[in-house]
């Protein structure tokens, strides 16, 4: 795998919750608004194990 590459997880784990949110309401087709509501979801279930402090996923 080439080093010079992002990694896309961790590219997805600057995005905050608000951010996400906004993209999914700007989504243009449907396609892209699941794209982002399942980011979103992925999102809000990691800082939910951060609170809960348990692996949930």
């Amino acid at each position: 795998m080439n080093t010079n590459r992002t990694n896309i997880f961790n590219e997805f784990l600057q995005y905050t919750i608000t951010e996400l949110e906004d993209f999914l309401n700007a989504a243009a087709t449907r396609d892209e608004a699941l794209f982002y509501q399942r980011l979103l979801a992925l999102k809000m279930g990691l800082a939910q194990e951060k609170i809960v402090g348990k692996e949930l996923l």
